[in-house]
């Protein structure tokens, strides 16, 4: 019994288990085709769920924005310490899910 590296998710796992304990990648029993699509299927899954992050993060950042350009807290109080929050976590979350899904890219 040796370790391989699951071709969905790269996490090692045994190549007598049939399938992955990480992310229930079959790779015993199934012909080759049936694991391309598989595996097409499950990078599909990654790219929308980074692509949902994406914009949600999007949604936080713009919100704070817009609360920052309506209510124009007054300096040094906890609202603009918040809006501002909220616009570094939004693009800082943005910009990581980005480089996430350009790396995903690359990989497949």
């Amino acid at each position: 019994m040796a370790l391989i590296e699951c071709p969905a998710c790269s996490k090692r796992m045994s190549s007598k288990a049939a399938a992955c304990p990480h992310c229930n990648f079959k790779s015993v029993g199934v012909s080759n085709e049936q694991r391309q699509r598989e595996l097409q299927q499950v990078m599909q899954r990654k790219r929308e769920r980074l692509m949902s992050q994406s914009m949600l993060a999007l949604l936080i950042a713009i919100a704070a924005f817009t609360y920052f350009f309506m209510q124009q807290p007054e300096s040094g109080s906890w609202q603009l310490h918040l809006a501002n929050g909220g616009m570094l976590v939004g693009l800082v979350w943005f910009v990581i899910n980005r480089i996430r899904m350009l790396l995903l890219k690359v990989r497949s």
